[in-house]
């Protein structure tokens, strides 16, 4: 299933202080390595996220612990529970949960730099780029995609951009989902839809979760 919560942009930094005890060791620490707010926010909403979906589809109680495998990529250290990845921009976050490997990623729609198409796309990309009505949605569209994939193999920015396409067949299953600020890639074995708490739901859950296993 994939969770998005919107309007991350939107959060005050008192977020941090009320988050703060539902967070794991692990993740106070990644928290700490943070200077911007923005920064600070995500890393906080992200696992608030994650916690919140293992609980709603696994019945899971705990603080969720990672660990890093191939290339850096993160794995729950239960592994009696499933694949996950997370991804943010300004304005949202996401976590995918999927019993086989997964990956996410959400951006911003922004505007198309051509160095950045020069970097990271084909010749026919660029063309479609070009030629679209709404270049800066098909470039952010088409961004996410690569992005999801390069997650899902491990890889990340080391890969040539300009090699995944659609004529990959693990890009083929990569489903996106547009809106009027962000841009979601996605693949997971399942069907999936998207589930959109808000941030109050967030914290409410995550607090009485973690009262009642005291």
């Amino acid at each position: 299933m994939l969770y998005i919560l919107e309007n991350t942009d939107m959060l005050p930094n008192e977020l941090i202080d009320a988050a703060f005890p539902l967070l794991s060791q692990q993740r106070r620490k990644q928290l700490s390595q943070y200077s911007m707010g923005s920064d600070r926010i995500n890393c906080c909403v992200a696992y608030l996220l994650l916690r919140y979906a293992l609980r709603k589809e696994y019945g899971y109680d705990g603080l969720p612990e990672f660990e890093f495998v191939e290339r850096g990529k993160p794995r729950l250290k239960d592994r009696t529970i499933p694949y996950f990845n997370l991804s943010h921009c300004k304005n949202a976050v996401a976590c995918i949960l999927s019993e086989a490997d997964t990956a996410v990623d959400i951006m911003d729609i922004r505007a198309v730099k051509p160095a950045t198409l020069r970097r990271c796309c084909s010749e026919e990309e660029r063309a479609a780029i070009q030629q679209s009505n709404t270049p800066d949605r098909t470039f952010t569209a088409l961004w996410t995609r690569k992005e999801c994939y390069s997650k899902l193999t491990g890889k990340g920015l080391l890969m040539d951009f300009r090699a995944i396409t659609d004529e990959l067949p693990e890009v083929r299953r990569i489903k996106t989902r547009y809106t009027e600020h962000y841009i979601c890639s996605y693949v997971c074995k399942e069907e999936t839809e998207a589930v959109y708490p808000d941030i109050s739901e967030l914290l409410t859950f995550n607090e009485l979760n973690s009262q009642n296993k005291h």
